[in-house]
């Protein structure tokens, strides 16, 4: 009995939550983060203002719940697809086409969390977290498509942070100018620019020596 009356109160709490995330949703893209009151948010949910300060005692924590909430999907994806038994061009491809899905089935939020500087400045934590994880993953993609040959020798870590900062550069000016790319051209587009670079057909690449870089040298020099 005891066992179940645990996974009910587990359940009601899943449930409330899902509920507040709802709520906070649709009053932030409706009122902006001035707007959005505990009050307002309490209301929507359909619950007392002191119940959801149980579950959030401040705004910035009800603004991190949603932003966590809201990628959660795209985590989780980018985690079975790790493991998964497909060439690392094809996992690269499959994360960008469920990352524009997600964003297109829930564009609303996404545009509130990456137009609102003010916003952004509150889920920086929160943001940089996930990005972490998220680089540490597709770096372990990058170094399979090394490993099999398929990619040239590179730096995992340096391509996942650049893929990541191209995919949500993407998005963000999508979003400024009010044109967001249907999920095929987005994906088509970011892959191809990864996967075979700028260079034409029998181009000659260009590159400045080490010395011309200051000593630097290139993976693979």
């Amino acid at each position: 009995m005891a066992g179940l009356a645990e996974r009910r109160k587990e359940m009601l709490d899943e449930f409330t939550r899902g509920a507040i995330y709802e709520a906070a949703v649709n009053v932030l893209t409706q009122h902006g983060l001035g707007g959005a009151t505990m009050d307002r948010v309490a209301s929507e949910a359909g619950i007392a203002k002191g119940s959801l300060y149980k579950y959030f005692r401040t705004k910035r924590a009800l603004l991190e719940f949603v932003h966590n909430r809201a990628i959660e999907p795209l985590q989780k994806r980018l985690s079975e697809l790790v493991d998964q038994p497909l060439p690392a061009v094809e996992k690269l491809r499959q994360i960008v086409r469920h990352w524009r899905e997600h964003l297109v089935q829930n564009r609303p939020v996404f545009e509130f969390l990456v137009n609102d500087r003010a916003v952004q400045s509150l889920v920086r934590d929160s943001e940089m977290t996930a990005r972490a994880l998220a680089v540490h993953q597709i770096a372990s993609i990058i170094s399979q498509g090394i490993q099999q040959g398929a990619f040239r020798s590179v730096d995992p870590r340096l391509v996942a942070d650049m893929f990541i900062g191209a995919a949500i550069g993407m998005v963000e000016h999508e979003f400024s100018s009010g044109r967001v790319r249907e999920v095929d051209e987005a994906t088509n587009s970011l892959i191809d620019i990864f996967v075979n670079g700028l260079m034409a057909r029998g181009g000659t690449t260009v590159l400045p020596s080490a010395r011309e870089r200051g000593g630097t040298q290139l993976p693979g020099e």
